[in-house]
């Protein structure tokens, strides 16, 4: 499985606004389809109210950026908790 780099988001950034079919995109970057959309998900820019921006293409808009920030925040939040501390009762 193979990681995205920044520099692999800036090439899909770059190719979604050359208005690149997902499916190119995927052979480019020798990823699969399903892991473009993912990323497509990730870095989509919102405008202040949380509505999704278009680009010049009438296509969500991406950012490379906003997707690596988003992957890194994700990345920071898996895995197990620590368990909660509970407080004993004296009866």
């Amino acid at each position: 499985m193979k990681m995205l780099t920044l520099e692999d988001r800036k090439e899909l950034e770059r190719m979604w606004s050359e208005n690149a079919a997902p499916v190119k995109v995927a052979a480019a970057l020798e990823i699969s389809l399903c892991t473009v959309y993912a990323e497509l998900k990730r870095g989509q820019t919102t405008d202040g109210e949380g509505e999704v921006v278009l680009d010049k293409n009438f296509r969500p808009a991406y950012s490379a950026e906003r997707g690596q920030s988003t992957y890194n925040r994700n990345l920071r939040n898996r895995g197990r908790r620590p368990k909660r501390q509970t407080v004993e009762r004296s009866e």
